[in-house]
C-alpha cells in the first residue's frame, strides 16, 4: 500500500535519527499523560479518606504539575525534531523534483502544462510533508495511547469492563479503512484539478496584455470560474469522506463511555470497584477518544500523501534526456569538418506525419547558412535536432566524420549559441539577461555582444544603461529590443556554432542588415539562421530551402535565382512585395 514512499528511502536513511528522537519525545509525552488519570484516581481516594491527609494531596498536586511541565518540554522537542525533519523532507523532495525537471527532454514539456508541474512542486509536496510530519506524531499517539490506556484499564478494573469498553474499536477500524480508500481516489482528482486551475491562472497572467487587447476579461473570468468551480466541487467531494472521521470517532468514543458509565457505575454500587478506580477508568476511556480521532487524521494525511507521492513518482519516472554519453575529451569546437545531414527523418510524438523527411545536405563550417521556406516547412524543427533537443527516428547528423552522439551533451551545447523564436527575457537587468549565458562575463564583453546585436546605442540611451530593469518577460522593452537582447545573450559565449531562429522578425530592414554584417565578421563561427529576409539571403554563403519537411533547393542566392523557378524564387518575390509595401 505504501510503496509510493519508497522514493524517500535515501532521505529517511539519512535523517532517521531525528525521527527516532522525535518519536521518543512523543512517547514520553504519552507516557506522562497516562499517569495523570491514575494520579487523579489516587487523589480522589485520598480526598474521600477520613481524616484527609493534606500532605498526601499536596504531593499528588505537585506531581501532576511536574508531569505537565515535563510534557510541555517534550512536546517542544518532538515539534523540533519531527516537524523540523518534515520541513527538511519538503526541501529534499522539492530539490529532487526540480533537478529532475531540469534533466527532462524538451519533448516532455510538449506533453505537460506548466500549471500541472507547479502543482507537483507546491500542493503535492506539502501533502507528502504532512504525511511524514504531523501524521507520524498522530500515529505514535494513537498506537501508544491506545495500548497504554488498555493496559491501565486492565490493571485498574480487570478484563471484563475493558473488553466491553473496546467493543466499538473494530467497527471504527472498518469504517476508517473504507474512508481511506475513498480519500485516496478523491485527493488524486483534487490535485489534478488544482493543476488545471494553476495553469489557467498562469496563462491568464502571462497573456494579460492580449486578454485586455481583445477585451476578453469577461471570457477569461468565466474560464477561471469554471476551473475554480471544478476544484471546489472536487474538494467538496473529498470533504464528504474526510468529514465523517471525527463524527464517527466521537460517536464510537461516546458509545464506549456510555458502556463504562452503565456497567462501571453498577460495579461501584455493588462495591466491586472503588470510586477512585471508576474515576481513573473513565479517565482512560476519555483518553481513548483522542486516539480514535487521531487515527482518522492519520489515515487522511497518509492517503493524501500517498496520492501526491504517486503523482510525484510518475513525474520522477519520466525518462531523462539522453545521458552524457559520447567521448568527454572530444571538443566540437576543435573538430574540423562541416555539419552533414544524412537521410534525416523526424516526427513529433502523436503527430500525423513527418516534420522532416529524408533530409541530406551539408552546412559549411565557419560560414553563414540560411534556412528558409514557408511556415511549417520544418525549419525550427531542424534547429531542435541540431541542438539535440530531439532524436531523429531515422538518419544522422555528423560533424566532420563524427556523429553528434560522439560528443557529450554538455560539450556539444557548450559550443552552441541559440536564439529561439520566443526568446525568454528574465525579470532582471539588461546586463543580467545578457550574462545569463556566461554569468562571469565582464561589462566590456556584455557591451561588445550588445554592439554586435545592434542594441548598444539604445541601451546607452536608457537612464541606467545596462543596469536598467526590464520587468517580467521584458515588458519594458519593445519586441525588437527583446529579440536583440536574446541575440546578444546567444553571442556572449563566443560559440563555435550559432543557431538563430528568425532573428530579424521584429527588427527593421536597416537593423537586420547591420546585424547580418556583424555576424559575417565572426570568423570561425558556423552560423545557421532561419530567415525570410532577402538581404540576409544575399549575404549567406549557402541557402537551404525546405518545403513540407523536404529539401526543395540548396545553393547560393545567385545559383538559386538562376534556376528561374521553384520555391526559392517564390519566396524572393514575396519578400520583394513585402519590402515595397513597407517602403510605401
Amino acid at each position: 500500500m505504501m510503496n509510493e514512499f519508497l522514493t524517500l528511502l535515501p532521505f529517511l536513511r539519512e535523517h532517521y535519527r531525528r525521527y527516532l528522537l522525535g518519536v521518543a519525545c512523543v512517547l514520553a509525552v504519552d507516557f506522562l499523560q497516562m499517569l495523570i488519570p491514575r494520579l487523579l484516581g489516587l487523589f480522589t481516594d485520598a480526598l474521600l479518606l477520613s481524616p484527609v491527609h493534606t500532605g498526601q494531596l499536596r504531593f499528588y498536586l505537585y506531581l501532576i504539575v511536574a508531569i505537565a511541565a515535563a510534557m510541555a518540554f517534550s512536546r517542544y522537542l518532538w515539534r523540533l525534531y519531527i516537524m523540523g525533519t518534515a520541513q527538511l523532507l519538503e526541501q529534499y523532495l522539492r530539490n529532487l523534483l526540480f533537478q529532475h525537471l531540469q534533466k527532462l527532454p524538451p519533448a516532455f514539456y510538449l506533453r505537460h502544462r506548466t500549471g500541472e508541474l507547479m502543482a507537483h512542486l507546491t500542493n503535492d509536496i506539502n501533502a507528502v510533508r504532512n504525511s511524514l510530519g504531523i501524521s507520524i506524531v498522530l500515529l505514535v499517539d494513537a498506537v501508544f495511547l491506545t495500548a497504554m490506556a488498555v493496559f491501565f484499564m486492565v490493571t485498574t478494573v480487570g478484563y471484563g469492563l475493558t473488553l466491553l469498553a473496546l467493543i466499538p474499536l473494530p467497527l471504527l477500524a472498518v469504517s476508517f479503512k473504507k474512508l481511506g480508500t475513498a480519500i485516496y481516489q478523491r485527493f488524486l482528482g483534487v490535485q489534478e484539478s488544482f493543476g488545471t486551475l494553476t495553469e489557467t491562472v498562469k496563462e491568464n497572467i502571462s497573456g494579460i496584455r492580449l486578454v485586455k487587447a481583445f477585451a476578453l476579461e469577461d471570457t477569461e473570468k468565466e474560464r477561471f470560474s469554471a476551473a475554480a468551480a471544478d476544484y471546489m466541487q472536487k474538494n467538496f467531494h473529498l470533504y464528504r469522506a474526510w468529514g465523517l472521521y471525527n463524527p464517527l470517532a466521537f460517536f464510537f468514543a461516546l458509545l464506549s463511555f456510555m458502556i463504562v458509565v452503565i456497567v462501571g457505575g453498577r460495579m461501584v454500587m455493588e462495591g466491586r470497584i472503588s470510586t477512585g478506580d471508576f474515576v481513573a477508568f473513565n479517565g482512560y476511556v476519555v483518553l481513548l477518544a483522542w486516539p480514535m480521532m487521531a487515527a482518522g487524521w492519520v489515515v487522511n494525511f497518509l492517503q493524501r500523501g500517498r496520492a501526491s507521492m504517486e503523482r510525484i513518482n510518475r513525474l520522477l519516472q519520466e525518462e531523462e534526456a539522453a545521458a552524457e554519453g559520447g567521448r568527454p575529451a572530444l571538443d566540437p569546437a576543435t573538430v574540423q569538418g562541416d555539419l552533414r545531414l544524412e537521410q534525416l527523418t523526424f516526427r513529433y510524438e502523436g503527430a500525423p506525419g513527418d516534420a522532416l523527411r529524408d533530409l541530406s545536405f551539408t552546412i559549411p563550417r565557419g560560414k553563414i547558412t540560411v534556412l528558409t521556406g514557408q511556415i511549417g516547412s520544418g525549419k525550427s524543427t531542424l534547429l531542435y535536432l541540431l541542438l539535440r533537443f530531439f532524436t531523429p527516428q531515422k538518419g544522422q547528423i555528423f560533424l566532420g566524420e563524427h556523429p553528434l552522439e560522439s560528443f557529450s551533451l554538455s560539450a556539444w551545447r557548450s559550443s552552441i549559441g541559440y536564439l529561439p523564436q520566443d526568446g525568454f527575457i528574465f525579470a532582471g537587468s539588461i546586463a543580467a539577461n545578457i550574462s545569463f549565458a556566461r554569468p562571469n562575463a565582464t561589462r566590456e564583453e556584455i557591451a561588445e555582444v550588445a554592439r554586435l546585436a545592434a542594441l548598444d546605442t539604445e541601451i546607452a540611451s536608457f537612464p541606467d544603461a545596462y543596469d536598467t530593469p526590464v520587468g517580467e518577460r521584458g515588458i519594458t522593452l519593445s519586441g525588437g529590443q527583446q529579440q536583440r537582447l536574446s541575440l546578444a545573450r546567444a553571442l556572449l559565449p563566443r560559440p563555435a556554432f550559432l543557431f538563430l531562429d528568425d532573428p530579424f522578425s521584429a527588427v527593421d530592414l536597416a537593423t537586420a542588415e547591420k546585424i547580418t554584417a556583424n555576424l559575417a565578421g565572426l570568423k570561425d563561427t558556423t552560423i545557421v539562421l532561419v530567415s525570410h529576409r532577402l538581404q540576409t539571403f544575399k549575404q549567406a554563403h549557402k541557402i537551404i530551402v525546405l518545403e513540407k519537411g523536404r529539401l526543395a533547393a540548396e545553393g547560393t542566392h545567385g545559383e538559386l535565382l538562376g534556376r528561374k523557378d521553384g520555391a526559392y524564387l517564390r519566396l524572393c518575390r514575396d519578400q520583394l512585395w513585402q519590402e515595397k509595401i513597407g517602403q510605401a
